[in-house]
């Protein structure tokens, strides 16, 4: 969200849009689309500077009227007409009018046909000072650039780079995992309803100060739902207006670093990626990641259309292959042509180990230092090492090693392997994922022993609440048997009754849903064992240490997801530990 109350004044520019624009194929932010010369202006101050704090961003669009820099829209062709911007200057001006509202200034940076769109006396606002930049082109792309200079900026800093380590670093995967840090657990609800009010955190932050991750992955895939840094805009949301840094964002030490990829496996199904290269080359620019990941299309065996299971035919899948290495050279390239601040990685995909070995060495002479191995997350153990023993032996041939990453896997019976095989880095959310996702594996002691959570769902929950009722109890009866669960499990938290008494508890409020007799039998022995091991007491971690036994109540985000970052605080401090025989 746009921060309206900064220190220094916030300034809107809008540029008019220009004729010449990238011709691609799906859509990208428009500051990329647009290719006249206000566009490349701004991009090269881009190029030298980081995204001033107070600067918003509008385009003033023959075809869609007025919107966010970073809205992302196709490639078309219309011109900017007197009678277009009389029919424009209604839905025009009263964007403006919101828009206004949180900015000092406004520098207008368009021809006279653009101007006729807005109705500047109605978009006055009070405090609100509208500037227009006069002259013939030249003028006003002087008076683009020295405004953009005016705006306290901040020079571009040179990347941090991967540094080789004896052991491969690991990168957390995020789906918007923020948490309400003030969350009452003991009421359980959020400290606003509003959730922009607030006090949230990613769990990287969270979990401070232990360290649970060498960076963040974040998906592109985002774009395609609500949630997360890179989640579906409209053209007028704030959120268009500027982009918030991915290192800012989750608030990422120096040696932390931030990683995009393409999501590839949330378009598996599909004939050909929903993102083109263009658009993931802006998108990791503008977010100012430090490392993107070219454009992937995963050979799978079989798709899901309508429902339907359909095979792919070894030629299907040798044309997904084919693609994705096109992609990786066409990425590199307009990497290069844009230049982009972020370093590339060109993702590998294969049908076999000697598929993913033979292709190294293009990827090294397209340019790529560094490379990352893509759909192994299906393959079993035996193949995975087979895949990394023969692109490692075809690695240690080259004269220049490149950085080798594991996309979406973790697998700790292979870990000593990809680390004499020399891989450097992997990304997986198991260990988080499995707070939720596993009946009997939910929570990792600091001893590497698993335990269950104990299962309280929440009555506030609809469907939860359809459930309980077929027991035949009313639903005062049930949210109260609910309240007793919770209360049992605190008192037995402080040691005020038995674990008999606190199963007891736990049990009359479990039993009202319909579990078969071999799953409540687990359940019931997966608690006994957790709560005679109480393994939140030995845990020294932020959030053991803040909300004590609710870290193993499996009920609601706030709580499973803060169990899945202890779990992948204790992956990490695994991972990281001195392993006898080798030097440090």
């Amino acid at each position: 969200m746009l921060d309206s109350n900064t220190s220094s004044p916030r300034n809107l520019v809008i540029l008019g849009c220009s004729a010449t624009k990238v011709e691609t194929e799906g859509v990208l932010p428009a500051i990329h689309l647009y290719d006249g010369p206000t566009f490349r202006v701004l991009r090269s101050f881009l190029r030298e500077n980081t995204w001033p704090h107070s600067l918003s961003l509008a385009v003033l669009s023959a075809k869609f009227g007025l919107i966010g820099g970073l809205a992302q829209i196709p490639y078309y062709n219309r011109k900017m007409t007197s009678v277009r911007a009389v029919q424009l200057s209604p839905s025009v001006t009263a964007s403006l009018q919101k828009l206004v509202m949180n900015h000092q200034n406004v520098d207008l940076v368009m021809g006279k046909d653009y101007l006729e769109s807005i109705d500047l006396q109605a978009a006055q606002v009070d405090g609100t000072r509208f500037r227009f930049a006069a002259g013939a082109i030249g003028m006003k792309l002087n008076r683009l650039h020295d405004l953009l200079r005016c705006i306290p900026h901040q020079r571009r800093r040179p990347r941090h780079h991967l540094s080789r380590t004896q052991r491969p670093l690991y990168f957390l995967p995020d789906w918007d995992d923020f948490l309400d840090v003030d969350y009452d657990f003991k009421k359980d609800s959020f400290s606003s309803l509003d959730r922009a009010s607030r006090n949230e955190e990613h769990s990287i932050a969270l979990m401070r100060p232990q360290r649970m991750c060498d960076g963040v992955l974040v998906s592109l895939a985002q774009h395609l739902g609500s949630k997360g840094l890179l989640k579906r805009i409209g053209h007028t949301d704030s959120e268009s207006l500027a982009p918030n840094p991915v290192r800012t964002h989750f608030k990422l030490n120096e040696d932390q670093y931030a990683f995009g990829d393409c999501g590839a496996f949330s378009y598996v199904n599909q004939e050909s990626p929903t993102i083109s290269v263009e658009q993931a080359v802006s998108l990791y620019d503008l977010y100012e990641f430090d490392y993107g990941a070219s454009v992937d299309h995963i050979p799978v065996a079989e798709i899901d259309q309508d429902g339907k299971k359909i095979r792919l035919t070894e030629f299907e899948q040798k044309s997904r292959i084919r693609l994705t290495r096109r992609n990786a050279e066409s990425f590199f390239s307009k990497h290069r042509e844009q230049g982009a601040d972020f370093v590339p990685v060109g993702i590998i995909q294969g049908l076999d180990a000697n598929d993913y070995a033979r292709q190294i060495t293009d990827y090294v002479d397209i340019g790529y230092t560094h490379v990352a191995l893509g759909g192994l997350v299906p393959r079993g153990d035996a193949e995975v090492r087979e895949i990394v023993r023969k692109v490692s032996d075809r690695v240690q041939q080259l004269r220049r090693p490149p950085w080798i990453h594991l996309l979406g896997i973790y697998r700790p019976t292979l870990q000593e392997h990809f680390r004499r095989c020399g891989i450097n880095s992997f990304d997986s959310a198991t260990y988080f994922r499995k707070a939720w996702l596993r009946s009997d594996q939910n929570y990792l002691a600091v001893d590497g022993e698993w335990y269950a959570a104990i299962r309280v769902p929440p009555t506030r929950d609809a469907r939860t609440l359809i459930r309980l009722k077929k027991s035949g109890l009313s639903e005062r009866r049930i949210k109260s048997l609910e309240q007793k669960a919770l209360s049992a499990l605190r008192s037995y938290d402080r040691r005020g009754i038995s674990i008999t008494e606190c199963l007891k508890a736990l049990h009359a409020y479990d039993s009202l849903l319909t579990r078969a007799a071999t799953e409540r039998k687990d359940l019931s022995e997966g608690y006994r064992k957790t709560l005679e091991s109480r393994p939140w007491r030995h845990c020294q971690c932020a959030v053991c240490r803040k909300i004590g036994i609710d870290v193993l109540i499996f009920r609601g985000l706030n709580r499973n997801k803060r169990r899945g970052a202890h779990n992948t605080l204790q992956l990490y401090a695994q991972l990281t530990a001195p392993q006898p025989g080798r030097e440090h």
